[in-house]
């Protein structure tokens, strides 16, 4: 199965690698400090029992000690007791191994069916010895039971950890595997296909989310693209076409240098509508692409707006109309200067073309920029197409223009993060361009 490889899997069995290396360490850590504490409190015992025998020696004396130490030895008690001579035979009790000549604590290691012991020799006053040992079989049985404690525990996290990275790499692939059908889908060319979503609101259900806002965005660019096909070929195809009749009328007469150069003028102007055209094509493809963005500076808007007023008021003046200013000072932004000013040009020059005799430029906090005519403006019901390439209302077609301006403007506002509103003028008379940048636009 493809999921045996998968991520969630292969972290799964590292963790249970780790598990078991760190209780495998953990398990010999655990023996030693347990052998220690168990073999030191053996010490005590066995101490204390030796204490108690040669305070009886002090009391009674050999003989005494003798009768102590037999007495015990027939109990059977806990530990094994043993008196020997100065010669080193034994006078009273009994050790599971030959008794050895030795002073304080050692380990006398087992022997076939003798136990190993830890034994405590001491010499008495007269020449005598006394021996208390205790068998190390059940200290070092409890050492190891504690000791394979740990490998147990750390054997079960790690079938666990495996168990559980199996079943997650099984469910990852499944919903990987539904992401990559729709993937496949959306490169076939659906674009309305969607990542699906468990409803667990989990990281992948947010990485979704971000995939899916992105097909929407290619979904919308794509459709812009066909759409500016689409226009590209039904819009520019009528001057090419009068450009080429015009040369080939121009080919087909006598050579009249006089007639020759007004066809040339007349073709260049053809040729200047295609090439602003494609030129405006260009900056809102640039404004749409997003890669104007990373070059966003900081932009003095008020200065920007009062020097586009400034330059197109003789424009107004000589078309007959007045240009009116009412801007705000002191407003900045981050973002391009260019498309910003490029955006004002065309929505003061639509208002002086195709708008009344008065026109105002505002410029107020928000920042918020409008250009208000108190002409017949555009009717309510063409105002959202108005703002698509090419689209020209009716009465504008026998004027100059390319159909493009204000989609450069409404390109421009989604490349501040803004939108473009076009609506009837205070009263309810003349028309209203607005221009509204959001707030995360401006500087801080």
């Amino acid at each position: 199965m493809r999921h045996l490889s998968s991520f969630a899997l292969r972290a799964a069995t590292a963790s249970a690698a780790v598990m078991l290396v760190l209780s495998l360490l953990g398990s010999y850590w655990g023996w030693w400090r347990a052998e220690a504490a168990l073999r030191q409190q053996l010490d005590l015992a066995i101490a204390a029992e030796a204490e108690g025998f040669v305070r009886e020696f002090e009391e009674a004396g050999i003989r005494g000690l003798a009768l102590s130490v037999e007495a015990y030895a027939r109990r059977r008690g806990p530990l094994f007791v043993a008196l020997l001579a100065p010669d080193g035979r034994v006078i009273a009790g009994r050790l599971p191994q030959p008794p050895p000549p030795l002073r304080g604590f050692a380990n006398l290691p087992g022997t076939g069916e003798r136990p190993s012991l830890r034994v405590l020799g001491g010499s008495l006053p007269g020449g005598g010895t006394l021996l208390v040992a205790a068998d190390l079989t059940p200290v070092d049985q409890a050492a190891t039971a504690l000791a394979w404690t740990p490998p147990i525990a750390g054997g079960a996290a790690a079938l666990l950890a495996l168990l559980l990275g199996f079943v997650a790499a099984g469910r990852m692939e499944r919903r990987l595997a539904s992401a990559s059908d729709a993937a496949r889908d959306v490169m076939d060319g659906d674009l309305m296909r969607r990542l699906p979503l468990s409803g667990r609101d989990d990281e992948f259900d947010r990485l979704t989310e971000t995939f899916n806002a992105l097909l929407g965005r290619i979904e919308t660019l794509m459709i812009a693209q066909r759409q500016v096909t689409d226009d590209i070929a039904h819009d520019l195809r009528s001057p090419l076409s009068r450009l080429r009749q015009l040369l080939e009328g121009a080919l087909a007469g006598p050579r009249d240098p006089a007639a020759d150069a007004e066809v040339l003028e007349r073709a260049m102007t053809e040729l200047d509508a295609v090439l602003a055209s494609f030129s405006a094509l260009l900056r809102i493809a640039r404004a749409e692409s997003g890669v104007l963005r990373q070059g966003f500076l900081p932009v003095d808007l008020s200065a920007l707006v009062e020097t586009s007023a400034e330059i197109y008021a003789p424009v107004a003046e000589e078309a007959g109309k007045a240009l009116r200013t009412e801007i705000a000072p002191g407003i900045a932004l981050r973002g391009d200067a260019a498309l910003l000013r490029q955006a004002v040009v065309n929505l003061i020059e639509n208002a002086v073309h195709h708008g009344g005799s008065q026109v105002v430029l505002r410029l107020r906090p928000g920042p918020v920029i409008e250009v208000e005519d108190d002409g017949p403006g555009i009717p309510a019901g063409e105002r959202e197409a108005a703002m698509r390439r090419f689209h020209r209302l009716d009465r504008s077609r026998s004027t100059p223009g390319t159909g493009l301006g204000l989609a450069l403007v409404a390109a421009a506002a989604r490349a501040h993060d803004g939108a473009l509103t076009l609506e009837d003028g205070a009263g309810g008379k003349g028309f209203r361009a607005r221009l509204t940048l959001t707030p995360d636009a401006r500087m801080t």
